[in-house]
């Protein structure tokens, strides 16, 4: 599947989420391959990262801010257009009803690339 460089990270938080939640063993297996396909795809995304950091790291202030706009523009540019690069991943999809009773929605959200409906 192809997805985007943000996908990826909202995708590795919902893993993330789900990882120490008790389910059935063929499922948390599939899980724990999916997390790690995608923590190994994205290093090369954080090593851009870290450069990109780097690149703009004068310009960064205490708390995290670039207050010159150029720069503060210029930062979030490269930093989009990293997100929005597109890499093709093999992951297992599951159904909703694989991932247990209860789960946060927010998590929902973060792994609804690789959810399916359960058929009725």
């Amino acid at each position: 599947m192809k997805l985007t460089v943000k996908d990826l990270y909202d995708l590795k938080a919902g893993l993330n989420d789900i990882l120490d939640k008790e389910l059935p063993t063929s499922v948390a297996f599939s899980i724990q391959q999916n997390f790690k396909k995608v923590g190994d795809e994205l290093k090369p995304s954080d090593e851009v990262r870290k450069k990109i950091t780097e690149k703009y790291k004068e310009h960064i202030t205490e708390d995290g801010r670039i207050p010159d706009d150029v720069k503060r523009e210029a930062f979030r540019n490269e930093t989009k257009e990293l997100a929005d690069q597109e890499v093709k991943i093999a992951l297992k999809k599951f159904k909703l009803s694989d991932l247990g009773e209860e789960i946060k929605p927010r998590t929902l959200g973060l792994l609804s690339v690789i959810l399916e409906e359960d058929k009725k």
